[in-house]
């Protein structure tokens, strides 16, 4: 029997806005454009180990600390200018041109959606507004709240909550394998998305379902078949 979900649950980074701005201001400051994908994943080992022994830091603080050790690591010196720079452009990134049309399509068959990140909620609506799709929003969950990063299933729990729902009853959008694998773990529906061909790691639990499109996933989500 199909189902809609009652909530629509977005991941931020990534699956709404690419990081790929970011690997022209790390190369302005004489890194490598490659560190760009070294870096982002040593951040999120460094949460994820924070995670794991009940610590926390908030996601500017890990990734302004990770990028001195990718900085060095590089023979790389860089001024406090130039690690404002890099950091800053989290707020200046630009949504897939999918977006805007996706939750277009949901805010007009009365679908609730939700934002929840492991960045900052006012960097995050700071993207939001800039992508003009703030006002298809609801509202914006950090992980800032939890003090925990996803994918720790409090953080999850701490999302259906707030929107007054049980878990079951949202479906997390996320290009992340880890994020699909916690949201299932603690009880949502998950929708996969395979930007550019990316694949789903095998060791994980399955999302609901798997497109590489987001219009796709929207189709799923309209018709029931990602709960």
């Amino acid at each position: 029997m199909s189902m809609k979900p009652a909530v629509v649950v977005f991941d931020v980074i990534e699956t709404l806005f690419p990081l790929e701005p970011l690997r022209v201001e790390l190369e302005t400051a004489g890194l490598p454009g490659h560190t760009l994908e070294t870096w982002f994943a040593q951040l999120l080992r460094n949460a994820f180990a924070l995670n794991a022994t009940d610590s926390y830091s908030p996601f500017r603080d890990v990734a302004l600390d990770t990028l001195e050790s990718i900085a060095r690591a590089n023979g790389v010196l860089l001024t406090p200018e130039q690690r404002a720079q890099i950091i800053g452009t989290f707020a200046q990134l630009d949504a897939y041109d999918d977006v805007a049309p996706a939750m277009g399509r949901l805010a007009e068959s009365g679908m609730r959606m939700v934002a929840l990140t492991n960045g900052s909620q006012e960097v995050t609506n700071k993207l939001l507004s800039r992508a003009g799709v703030k006002d298809f929003i609801e509202q914006v969950i950090s992980v800032d709240e939890v003090q925990l990063w996803k994918p720790r299933k409090e953080v999850y729990l701490h999302c259906a909550q707030r929107c007054g729902v049980e878990p079951a009853a949202m479906t997390l959008i996320a290009c992340h394998g880890w994020d699909i694998h916690g949201a299932h773990k603690a009880g949502m529906g998950t929708a996969f998305l395979g930007r550019s061909g990316k694949r789903f790691p095998e060791i994980m639990n399955k999302p609901d379902y798997t497109a590489e499109r987001l219009d796709l996933i929207v189709d799923a989500l309209l018709d029931g078949r990602a709960r």
